[in-house]
């Protein structure tokens, strides 16, 4: 498979048609909702990341959205950001809830734990190894396969700034292999990642710009990767989080009960088992 992309279908105007946005996202494994979320929490997502990155000291006193910079993602301390971003209070808002409902068709629960992403370009290096290979989210998490993955930035991403790519349709063909990947590596880990050749040449990956208010929402066995931040003249940032969902009647296992702040390093069900690639697959 080729970086070549083609752009994510709009569903935005099947949110009051369950069945029709239903059809779309068993046959495609994902659905993306341009401008479906309130743009002032996610103005307050961005900014409350924005005065961690000052306060921890990786961008100066006045440092706007708009100026942004840091000179690395990987010397941030990740755990001590969690406590500037209320990130909850984004996922668990009327208005968002109201989304999750129309998308779910019934009462959902968000899972308690959050990634936070703010990464600086790397324009005229290497690709960052702290970037995702392509990989399934239902590989690591479990033991239910009913949640989707939540995705959205806090920033205007563009194909220089770079987001998240998925594979169209690539859900149906359920879980796959995944391999260690020595590219890709956190806290010291090879991270696990599909082989190319599980891949078929129907299986066309997307990725279009997003603007903060969009959302991207995808199956657990939709195969997708980072795309890097590579902007240059000028460089930007690329500020996203994500979550999982899934329907309230449904078994809420460790990754969905366990903020990302306490299972970052639990060796046995946390990041770090995911990384390493040791599924939870009873929780």
């Amino acid at each position: 498979m080729t970086d070549t992309f083609s752009d994510y279908v709009d569903s935005a105007p099947l949110l009051d048609d369950h069945e029709a946005l239903h059809k779309f996202y068993d046959e495609h494994g994902y659905l993306y909702l341009r401008g479906v979320l309130d743009r002032d929490l996610v103005r307050t997502a961005a900014e409350q990341m924005l005065e961690g990155l000052i306060t921890l000291g990786h961008a100066a006193t006045g440092t706007t959205l708009d100026t942004l910079t840091i000179e690395s993602f990987e010397a941030v301390d990740e755990v001590a950001m969690h406590e500037h971003v209320e990130y909850d209070a984004l996922w668990n808002h009327p208005k968002t809830v109201e989304v999750w409902e129309k998308v779910f068709g019934e009462p959902v629960f968000v899972f308690k734990s959050t990634t936070i992403r703010y990464y600086p370009s790397a324009a005229g290096s290497a690709e960052p190894s702290f970037l995702t290979p392509l990989h399934q989210d239902g590989f690591y998490i479990g033991p239910n396969k009913d949640f989707r993955t939540a995705w959205l930035p806090l920033l205007a991403t563009s194909r220089g700034i770079g987001g998240v790519a998925i594979a169209d349709g690539s859900h149906r063909k359920g879980p796959r292999e995944h391999v260690l990947t020595e590219n890709f590596r956190r806290f010291g880990h090879a991270v696990r990642g599909i082989p190319a050749e599980e891949f078929g040449p129907d299986e066309q990956l997307l990725f279009s710009p997003m603007e903060p208010g969009d959302l991207l929402l995808f199956h657990a066995f939709t195969c997708h990767k980072s795309i890097p931040n590579v902007s240059a003249n000028p460089a930007g940032m690329r500020m996203s989080m994500d979550t999982r969902v899934q329907p309230a009647t449904s078994h809420r296992g460790f990754n969905a009960l366990t903020p990302w702040t306490e299972s970052a390093k639990d060796p046995s069900k946390g990041v770090l088992s995911k990384i390493t690639g040791t599924p939870a697959t009873s929780e």
